[in-house]
């Protein structure tokens, strides 16, 4: 079942909390996803935890190396909240070193995919639209 692509001006969009402490990425990123979901933006792992809490998005993508707390300790603290249990996780990396950590990190097992920066925008938005597809099918 596709996921409904709501236009700027409809209320119900999908939510994705976008997380990444180099900004022109982040506001990048958040461009090419604008177009087709409300976008919430963190700089910082510990503000990303609290409006994930706070706002409940649909999808999550999570830089790993974040100056605060790294994107691991985020996604177990999202993972041992239950309101925010079940929200799929995108990592996002520049640093091999940090990819081949995550994959073998028990994160893994509940992260979404993994993608390496600089990603595309076609990339982000294929991952993002799957994520949401995955929680539409588990939630049924």
């Amino acid at each position: 079942m596709p996921i409904p692509e709501a236009s700027p001006s409809t209320p119900n969009r999908p939510r994705v909390l976008l997380v990444d402490d180099v900004l022109d990425q982040l506001d990048l990123y958040a461009m090419v996803l604008e177009e087709h979901f409300e976008v919430l933006k963190a700089s910082r792992g510990e503000l990303a935890y609290a409006t994930a809490c706070a706002e409940l998005p649909d999808v999550i993508v999570l830089d790993l190396l974040l100056p605060d707390v790294d994107g691991f300790a985020v996604c177990r603290r999202l993972h041992s909240t239950p309101q925010t249990a079940t929200i799929p996780v995108i990592f996002l990396t520049g640093d091999d070193q940090s990819m081949f950590k995550a994959m073998a990190s028990p994160e893994f097992l509940s992260v979404f995919a993994i993608l390496k920066k600089p990603a595309t925008g076609d990339q982000l938005l294929s991952s993002v639209r799957a994520a949401l597809q995955h929680r539409s099918r588990s939630e049924t």
